[in-house]
């Protein structure tokens, strides 16, 4: 498998995308640069944090999750990186 470099302000702006404004642009760039998602867990209210403990605790949600258009969207966003393969 390729490990292509992720442009952090692309992942940056998918985020912050698709949060719909629940995440903090502060928190994610923390989690980006200091590769810590603490921060970025504990911008998310409590209900979101729950929600996404259990999608990440459970394989067959986790698996549906990352499979959606959505995040199959954002994903090639953020994976793309502006080459002509892609």
């Amino acid at each position: 498998m390729n490990n292509e470099k992720i442009d952090k302000q692309k992942l940056l702006n998918a985020l912050l995308a698709s949060s719909g404004g629940k995440l903090n642009q502060n928190a994610i760039n923390g989690a980006i640069n200091n590769n810590d998602t603490g921060a970025l867990l504990n911008s998310l209210s409590d209900e979101d944090r729950q929600k996404l403990n259990r999608v990440m605790s459970d394989k067959k949600i986790l698996e549906q999750t990352l499979n959606s258009p959505q995040a199959q969207a954002i994903l090639k966003s953020i994976l793309k990186g502006g080459g002509s393969n892609g």
